[in-house]
């Protein structure tokens, strides 16, 4: 601390706000450098990245290998009705369309991730002509 006050003592009040004046343009000069730097890196690692994906999306397109979410077409040999029309065969009587879907996941006649399976079978015994409605809920084949 003594040496401090040695140094303080030296120069006057105007002398050290200068040097700090100084001190201070130097620093935000750095800091302004600093920052366009990051900036120019940011910007060209946007452009290598963009290039890597094209080039990873042109190598898995060529090699026939890329990589797909796997959805009810991919997961399944037969559709939605055709085990639908399976289940009711076997069954040869009117079932209500929860029993249906209960059956179809139980036989693993028909995979899908759908959280709405229910729907889609009730949408598809309503559209599907080969399914009529016995009363409501029950559906047989036509």
């Amino acid at each position: 601390m003594a040496d401090l006050e040695k140094v303080l003592d030296k120069y006057d009040l105007r002398d050290l706000e200068s040097a700090i004046r100084k001190r201070r343009v130097k620093e935000e000069k750095n800091l302004a450098t600093l920052v366009q730097r990051k900036r120019e890196l940011e910007s060209e690692l946007r452009k290598v990245e963009r290039a890597y994906r094209g080039a990873l999306a042109a190598a898995q397109a060529h090699d026939g290998k890329r990589r797909r979410k796997p959805n009810a077409r991919r997961l399944n040999d037969i559709s939605l009705a055709e085990a639908m029309v399976q289940v009711m065969k076997a069954r040869r009587k009117p079932i209500h369309y929860r029993d249906l879907m209960e059956a179809i996941q139980k036989r693993k006649l028909y995979q899908t991730n759908s959280p709405n399976l229910l729907s889609t079978i009730a949408v598809t015994l309503k559209r599907d002509k080969r399914f009529k409605k016995a009363e409501p809920g029950y559906y047989t084949l036509a």
